[in-house]
This record gives structure tokens, sequence and C-alpha cells, in this order.
């Protein structure tokens, strides 16, 4: 999904991520968001990232928005 390199594919992802009952499952979710944060950070698209983090944080889904505000945190370390 995060090949979509959209709003779309990332919701999808944070979705899954919020409902991982797996430990394992979590952190494979979550290792591919943050190869999908690479990606956007070395192709200097840092804002695109930030801004659909930020759509996200107000998505509909507390699951995504959750996983999207958690996220937006650790950017700003």
């Amino acid at each position: 999904m995060l090949e979509r390199r959209d709003l779309v594919g990332l919701r999808a992802v944070l979705a899954a991520l919020s409902r991982a009952e797996e430990w394992s499952t979590a952190d494979q979710l979550y290792g591919e968001v943050f190869g999908y944060q690479s990606w956007m950070i070395a192709d200097d698209r840092t804002d695109e990232f930030v801004d659909q983090l930020v759509r996200l944080a107000a998505d509909q889904d507390k699951g995504v928005r959750d996983e999207a505000l958690r996220l937006s945190r650790a950017q700003k370390r």
C-alpha cells in the first residue's frame, strides 16, 4: 500500500498498525512506515509526509488518528 506513495496507502497501513494484535505484525508494519518515511525524506519530500500525517491526525478512525499523532510527535524530535 505504501508504494502508492499517497494518503490512501498511508492511511490503510496506519489502520492496520492500529489494529495489529501480534507484536511481530506491529513491528513489521512500523518498519514499513519507517521505510516510507525514509523514502519521503530521501527524496526531499519531508513536508509531504508531515502533511499526510497532519491530515490523518484528523481522520474519522481513532486508530488512524492515534498512529498519525504518534508518528507526528516522532517527527518533531
